[in-house]
């Protein structure tokens, strides 16, 4: 009787493992384009894969005008249905001002910027930035965790856009495609 029992429920789980839905986020593509080469130009911005499931982006951007005192982004994120359409509103913030209070945590958007300076870019500092700035090694792994459990998104082809700007002039723009099966 407790053999049953015990089959069963072991049944029970492995079946409900079976059927449990699991969201994997995968890189397809980063662009990176600089608005104007004499204020700052790409060194490197790829996908390495390391194998099957360890792929990671770095960007290096070298900054010809130090120190930056003034930067603002706009961060936005698109999914593919005929074209790329904005799913999330357009998130547009003082860096300077927001590396000095780091308020305003409780946006996902925000929460995923501030979660990526601090682990995995050289930006983790308030202004001014006299240094060139670089992602390094940011994991695919990472990026799955946050838009398939903190941002719960269904499967589909992903954009997420990002402007950077200094002076009031846009500087460079970085696009990173994705797809969540």
């Amino acid at each position: 009787m407790y053999f049953k029992r015990a089959l069963i429920l072991i049944l029970v789980i492995f079946f409900k493992n079976i059927t449990e839905i699991v969201s994997k986020f995968e890189f397809t593509n980063i662009k990176c384009n600089s608005k104007d080469k004499s204020f700052l130009d790409f060194e490197y911005c790829y996908i390495k894969s390391v194998n099957r499931s360890y792929k990671y982006i770095s960007i290096r951007a070298n900054i010809h005008e130090k120190p930056i005192k003034d930067a603002a982004t706009s961060l936005q994120l698109f999914r593919r249905f005929r074209s790329y359409m904005p799913v999330s509103l357009n998130i547009s913030f003082d860096v300077c001002k927001y590396m000095a209070s780091k308020k305003n945590l409780r946006d996902p958007m925000l929460r995923l910027y501030d979660e990526i300076s601090t682990k995995y870019t050289n930006t983790n500092h308030k202004c001014p930035f006299d240094h060139d700035i670089e992602v390094d090694k940011l994991p695919i792994q990472f990026l799955s965790q946050h838009f398939t459990d903190v941002l719960p998104l269904p499967p589909g082809e992903y954009g997420f856009f990002s402007s950077w700007s200094s002076k009031g002039a846009e500087r460079a723009t970085v696009w990173v495609y994705g797809n969540i099966a």
